[in-house]
């Protein structure tokens, strides 16, 4: 039975990748910084760096995905200094950590390390990030891949699914347009909407493969972010009108934003066989395991 520690288990992609590797058989500790004893996952600060060897020593993770971020892009721009210490130093922890415990690490970076300029990006393709936020997880990056030879580093964009908190897209569509509010979305975006479960389960299939190196996961389509979001309230029959599309240029955000951060994953559909799925296909099973 495969040993397996998740670090941000209570949030979006790390709770699907608790429940698919459980599902795989293996037995997962789930690590959160907002853990308490009633989630069943064990409370861990990836910025404390002693915490984190001792919880690699005691459970002997032969993996250890971090999923574990502070995603917030305007956030970061705007606190640099504080979320470094989580986005960077507390990625670096737990690569330290991980080559002294021989555990093999699995890292969730982001398509917000490219600057949108081309689009349509592969793996080795030059990062070049816009914004802070891109920063941190390409250098983020670097340092899981020089920390081990094993290490794997998972690129995705627009994750979406069923979480506690109502932070990804779909779910603020939900409740935007189920109160009959309007809600703005920009226009002129293109991504890679990528279904959390479809997600963990390529991930899973990659890591039981023993595959290294930066692996692009992300949904099967390049979709304009505005299409998307009018798809996700027709999939949850929501009135999709209540979508107010608002140029890029004209959202009150402190960050610059790349314009078509889309990836291409021919390198991860040649090596697992699990399909990636498209947004309908996606939203229809969010929907349906809800239901």
């Amino acid at each position: 039975m495969a040993k397996i520690l998740v670090i941000g288990g209570m949030g979006l992609v790390g709770d699907a990748l608790v429940r698919t590797w459980r599902s795989r058989g293996a037995q997962v500790c789930s690590a959160d910084f907002k853990a308490a004893p009633q989630t069943g996952a064990r409370q861990l600060d990836m910025r404390d760096e002693a915490a984190v060897r001792a919880l690699l020593a005691e459970f002997k993770p032969e993996i250890t995905a971090v999923p574990a971020a502070n995603p917030f892009v305007d956030y970061c721009e705007l606190h640099p200094e504080e979320t470094r210490q989580v986005n960077v130093a507390g990625t670096s922890n737990v690569a330290r950590a991980c080559r002294d415990f021989g555990s093999r690490m699995v890292f969730f970076s982001s398509d917000y390390v490219f600057d949108g300029i081309k689009g349509a990006y592969r793996e080795d393709d030059a990062v070049r990030p816009l914004n802070e936020y891109g920063r941190q997880k390409a250098e983020a990056e670097a340092g899981v891949l020089a920390a081990g030879p094993t290490n794997l580093v998972v690129r995705t964009s627009t994750a979406y699914g069923w979480q506690s908190e109502p932070k990804n897209l779909v779910l603020q569509i939900r409740n935007k347009l189920g109160a009959a509010e309007p809600m703005k979305v920009a226009s002129g975006i293109l991504c890679n909407p990528t279904y959390a479960d479809n997600l963990a389960e390529v991930v899973a299939e990659l890591s039981q493969r023993d595959l290294s190196g930066i692996f692009h996961v992300v949904g099967a389509e390049r979709l304009l972010r505005l299409d998307f979001a009018r798809l996700a309230a027709r999939t949850f029959g929501l009135d999709e009108s209540l979508i107010i599309p608002v140029p890029l240029s004209e959202f009150k955000s402190p960050t610059q934003r790349p314009k078509d951060s889309s990836l291409l994953t021919d390198k991860v559909r040649a090596a697992v066989p699990t399909p990636l799925l498209g947004a309908r296909e996606g939203l229809e099973r969010m929907r349906s395991r809800k239901a």
